[in-house]
């Protein structure tokens, strides 16, 4: 893409929508542009432009589209979420009790699920919220996604994302492949085509404002005054969620963070309550100490950790025994090499090289006994798995290895470690214990079986 052809594209897009592209973004215009123009049959991005310069204004509104992100799950990033449930909105049914009316708006909503979300936590309050009329708008500038969201239907990669599955089965049908939100949840929500650079004011008043992962695409300017056209719309206790890279700290002054909360923003003003934070916290360090499954909080959802997250004891199974190679009989041991993280078993065996066998790598920290084997004697172990010993016995008779089929050696000698899982016949009179890695055959083998070269006819 020309230099000035990229300029003009971005600043037509940052005009439309706010979006600021820098030089290092071609790239990403050129990806996102090119299947316009294959579909409008036009032959490259160059007489895309063209069209553009042209002023064709369903064309400008499918590039602006095209580059909007629309990257969302349900319950994203878990806190935002807490907190609304545990901090503003007992606050708000006790404030907003005489008239029982909340509004929410999502702004930037994408494809539904931070507004689906709420909604299904208000839904679980619906005893305490009888009566009230409840007002969650979602907006965004992509018309196309929002079809999607009013719709309601997610495919099952998109419901495993960050929905726990008791409300997926609580709130949702199976529809072919798919998956939709319930018609009473959906019910709860209203979506409206709306650009962030307009004005505000036709949209009303709100509670409470969700503006997550919006600001980071906008530039300083853009950034302070949508801050301060968000602030215009909220009472003295309203509330601002912004995404866990975004703040207002040296953008505006018209919000102030809640005290030891991140994400969360209350209006800089007098009116500001103080709000009570005890059952966040108490939910905070009860999810700090569920261990590796992420049990539970009392009073919150249940979000598992995934997998790389989960903390717990780094016991090392050992998976398939290896005879070293060379000349020397060894005995395999069943042991795979621990690695040096903490997180989980380490799977991957690692073969060895040379002539002789090398023994089980300990951690460099301090780790469990290895459970899937008995430790042979000779040298003392340590780390997350047990060390075999480094020296074995002379055995009496060879004997054939239970995870391969081995032709006859030369040799007579055998030994199991004291533990090992898996013997080899060895080829000398002597062994060592073998380290971890994949099964490997020897390399000797009784030619008698196969006849010599000068027997070929």
């Amino acid at each position: 893409m020309k230099p000035d052809d990229f300029e003009f594209v971005s600043r037509l897009i940052k005009s439309k929508s706010g979006l600021v592209l820098s030089q290092d973004k071609t790239y990403l215009l050129e990806s996102r542009l090119m299947p316009i123009a294959r579909k409008r049959g036009l032959k490259d991005l160059t007489e895309l432009i063209g069209a553009l310069r042209g002023g064709d204004r369903n064309l400008v509104e499918e590039v602006v589209d095209a580059m909007t992100t629309n990257e969302s799950f349900f319950f994203r990033d878990t806190k935002p979420f807490d907190q609304f449930r545990h901090v503003v909105l007992p606050h708000m049914i006790k404030a907003r009790a005489p008239k029982k009316h909340l509004r929410i708006w999502c702004a930037a909503a994408s494809s539904g699920q931070e507004p689906y979300s709420l909604a299904m936590i208000l839904d679980e309050f619906k005893s305490q919220l009888a009566g009230w009329r409840i007002d969650i708008i979602g907006t965004d500038i992509s018309r196309e996604i929002l079809t999607k969201a009013r719709a309601g239907l997610y495919s099952q990669f998109e419901v495993q994302r960050g929905l726990p599955i008791g409300l997926l089965v609580k709130y949702f049908q199976k529809k072919e492949d798919q998956w939709q939100i319930s018609a009473d949840i959906r019910g709860k929500v209203q979506y409206k085509e709306f650009n962030l650079l307009e004005d505000f004011r036709p949209l009303g008043q709100f509670d409470v404002v969700y503006c997550r992962n919006v600001l980071i695409y906008f530039d300083q300017p853009t950034k302070s005054d949508v801050l301060s056209r968000i602030s215009a719309l909220m009472p003295d206790d309203g509330f601002l969620f912004l995404g866990g890279a975004e703040t207002v700290l040296g953008i505006s002054d018209k919000f102030k963070p809640l005290a030891r909360q991140r994400g969360i923003y209350q209006l800089n003003r007098p009116g500001a309550p103080e709000v009570d934070l005890t059952a966040l916290e108490k939910v905070q360090a009860g999810a700090a100490a569920g261990g590796a499954a992420g049990a539970a909080a009392p009073g919150g959802l249940a979000f598992p950790k995934p997998k790389h997250m989960q903390t717990g004891a780094g016991t090392t199974t050992g998976t398939a025994a290896r005879p070293a190679a060379g000349t020397t009989g060894t005995t395999g041991t069943a042991t795979t090499r621990p690695g040096t993280s903490s997180f989980g078993t380490q799977s991957t065996q690692r073969p060895l090289g040379g002539t002789t066998s090398s023994t089980t790598r300990p951690t460099t920290g301090t780790g469990t006994t290895g459970s899937a084997f008995s430790r042979p004697s000779g040298s003392t172990g340590t780390g997350s798995a047990t060390r075999p010993g480094t020296t074995g016995t002379t055995g009496s008779s060879g004997t054939t290895g239970s995870t391969y089929r081995r032709p006859l050696g030369t040799g007579t000698g055998t030994s199991a470690g004291a533990g090992g899982t898996t013997q080899r016949p060895g080829t000398g009179s002597s062994n060592t214990s073998g380290s971890n890695g994949t099964t490997r055959p020897s390399t000797t083998f009784d030619r008698s079986r196969f006849g010599k070269p000068d027997d070929k006819k």
